[in-house]
């Protein structure tokens, strides 16, 4: 199981469920940038990897070797985040939104081996917004992933089961989420059970527990999402290049998490880019 080539005759799928409530405004650890920001700028810069990824020839349109969805979940509701998605079309060919972000200008500061400092300009595209209002309708997100999946599973029947990345700082104010996340994870493929990966962002200094295999202890929150987690499956880990630092049987979670983990959550939990064959 999980073994499937992804190809265009069986894309593979992500699906980003962010978290956009208030309390994302905070700063993140590791870092003076507010959660919602470093969360959002990282979205950018994954999509934007996708994309590459998907790119055999710069003449050409990107390949439809995955289809792709963001959805917020925030006090303004849950609603899809992509240009050119919406309630009824959450996921989109990566080819579709390839050419629809905004081009950014970015700068940042490096430090040269002679000691010499010098400001470099670089320009991306953005998808992305950040934004924190109001609570955290988790329950709500969760049902539109599994509602959109659904219907993705059944007209994939042989590609490599759907990935739903879900990134949150706090315990969702509409319910319990794990019914909704067992429906997720009941829909399959012929490769396997979709899987669903959760990271806990913070903004405390203390220490993040990435990729447990049993439940933090004393931690209501960490052990209601650790239940949520799927395990990563042995390809995943090994695709990723984190195969020495991951433990057999451990979940796609993270809790307490900063800036650096929540890079290595994003570059684990979308590692079937690199199961892409040439067809």
């Amino acid at each position: 199981m999980y073994e499937q080539e992804i190809s265009r005759r069986n894309p593979g799928c992500f699906l980003f469920l962010l978290d956009q409530s208030y309390s994302m405004g905070a700063p993140i650890s590791g870092s003076p940038a507010p959660k919602a920001s470093a969360l959002a700028t990282m979205i950018n810069e994954l999509l934007y990897a996708i994309v590459l990824e998907c790119t055999k020839d710069f003449q050409e349109l990107p390949r439809h070797y995955f289809d792709v969805g963001v959805i917020g979940y925030s006090g303004t509701g849950v609603r899809p985040l992509l240009p050119g998605t919406s309630r009824r079309r959450a996921l989109v060919p990566v080819h579709q939104y390839a050419g629809t972000g905004r081009l950014v200008e970015h700068s940042h500061t490096l430090r040269r081996p002679d000691g010499t400092v010098v400001e470099e300009r670089t320009t991306a595209p953005e998808w992305i917004a950040p934004l924190n209002s109001g609570m955290t309708p988790m329950c709500a997100a969760l049902g539109m992933a599994h509602k959109v999946l659904r219907g993705w599973v059944k007209q994939h029947r042989s590609s490599f089961p759907p990935i739903v990345l879900n990134i949150t700082d706090g315990e969702a104010t509409d319910g319990d989420p794990r019914s909704e996340a067992r429906r997720i994870t009941r829909l399959t493929t012929a490769d396997g059970a979709a899987l669903l990966f959760n990271l806990h962002l913070s903004e405390a200094k203390g220490e993040s527990i990435p990729f447990p295999v049993v439940p933090p202890p004393g931690v209501p929150q960490a052990a209601l999402l650790f239940e949520m987690s799927s395990a990563l499956p042995g390809t995943l880990v090994q695709a990723s290049g984190y195969g020495d630092r991951i433990r057999p049987g451990a979940r796609g979670f993270v809790f307490n998490g900063g800036a650096a983990s929540l890079m290595d959550f994003l570059r684990i939990g979308t590692s079937t880019t690199s199961l892409i064959g040439e067809h």
